[in-house]
């Protein structure tokens, strides 16, 4: 599902890779330089505002609403010890992994269930011959060590894998189980059923102590283990990286608004991206008759009120935001250029999960021309944390080992 990213800190983030501190393709990109999109307008006397509009037409002068500090001028911190992949990070990842794709394989030396096993059954349970609601399921893994659901660790009442203890593959047996007087189901309470199992496998829990070059090369495509671990530890690495991009970048931005003021805001503009994301919000999610109202009540136990009001409170700050990094895009001179607007939309595209371009337009948007220039507004703020970046004094916590200060510039 594609997913709105509301706020300039995510959009920078997302894009931070396609072109934070870097000077790669410097040329071409100068090349196709165009005009810059933040344009002078004339005073407030020109403003407009329309609470059924776009957000887009509102017009103003951002110098007339922010006060710049040093902005240039930033430091700020960062503890390494957030981004170390270690053995024990890289074990627990690939266990996930195979948790995911294929935790069990069938143990084709065993056919009777021992204390200890686990176990794959369909069961069915019933109270007074009858079938309850809840009381039935199909390829369930049962730990018999623990009398859990092996895949998600849930525990199940007291005694209801004892019948499987000594049957066969292939069998099918009950076992008579009584429900806790503090049972949540009132039906169930104190009550005495039966599970009839059906026992399809015994199994071993795959994780990194047991998989060999076998398991790994039929589910991950490589030939061995130590493959598998090292590319595990490859992407590991990469996410370490990322994170400490975002966390560089949220932690540059919060130090620039630190230094900056926003006098006041653009009359209406708050207030008509509000509309526009709850627009979307309701276009996305409210479909098939479903009332804004209905589905907050179902999915966030809130209230359309309390919504708009929350809605309404981040916009003032994500504006607040957008100000302040749009006067610095304008007071640093910096051009819109195609090829690298290019790519940040590419970007979007893929990690937002949109199917094109236009999608996400129409998605930032009360239209596509207008979620366009919405997005190329972003994008020259983008730029314009990157090159505060660019300049930024980074320094790194002291860790415990007393590895020195470094200080990057």
């Amino acid at each position: 599902m594609k997913k709105k990213i509301v706020g300039l800190l995510l959009c920078m983030a997302m894009a931070a890779f396609a072109g934070c501190g870097s000077n790669t393709d410097t040329t071409a990109a100068e090349e196709s330089t165009e005009a810059v999109v933040i344009e002078e307008t004339e005073s407030t006397e020109e403003e407009t505002s329309s609470a059924t509009g776009s957000s887009m037409d509102i017009k103003y002068d951002v110098n007339d609403y922010v006060t710049l500090g040093d902005y240039m001028d930033v430091e700020v911190t960062l503890n390494p010890a957030n981004y170390v992949v270690d053995d024990n990070a890289i074990h627990t990842y690939a266990d996930q992994m195979i948790a995911y794709y294929n935790p069990f394989v069938v143990d084709e030396s065993k056919t009777t269930v021992e204390k200890g096993d686990v176990v794959e059954v369909d069961y069915v349970g019933k109270k007074d011959g009858e079938a309850f609601d809840g009381g039935s399921a199909n390829g369930v893994y049962i730990d018999t060590a623990t009398n859990t659901d092996a895949s998600s660790g849930t525990g199940y009442i007291d005694g209801f894998s004892d019948g499987l203890i000594g049957a066969n593959v292939g069998d099918t047996v009950d076992c008579e189980v009584t429900f806790p007087e503090d049972y949540s189901a009132e039906n169930l309470k104190g009550q005495t059923v039966t599970f009839t199992f059906t026992i399809h496998s015994i199994n071993t829990k795959m994780t990194t102590a047991n998989i060999d070059d076998a398991f790994v090369k039929e589910n991950f495509e490589v030939d061995t283990v130590e493959l598998y671990l090292a590319d595990v530890k490859t992407y590991l690495e990469q996410q370490a990286e990322m994170q400490k991009e975002t966390d560089l970048r949220n932690a540059v931005i919060d130090a620039v608004i630190a230094k900056c003021t926003v006098d006041s805001m653009p009359e209406g503009l708050v207030e008509a991206r509000t509309e526009e994301y709850i627009d979307g919000f309701v276009n996305m999610y409210c479909t098939d008759g479903v009332t804004l109202e209905d589905f907050l009540m179902s999915n966030y136990y809130t209230t359309e009120e309390d919504f708009r009001a929350q809605t309404a409170e981040y916009m003032k700050e994500n504006v607040r935001q957008e100000l302040i990094f749009e006067a610095i895009a304008k007071a640093e001179g910096i051009e819109f250029n195609q090829t690298e607007f290019d790519t940040y939309m590419d970007n979007l595209v893929t990690n937002g999960g949109f199917a094109s371009k236009e999608e996400v337009y129409a998605t930032y948007g009360p239209n596509e021309a207008d979620g366009e220039e919405y997005l190329k507004m972003i994008y020259l703020e983008n730029e314009a944390c990157n090159r505060i970046m660019e300049q930024a004094t980074i320094n790194y916590e002291e860790a415990e080992e007393n590895v020195a200060e470094t200080t990057e510039e």
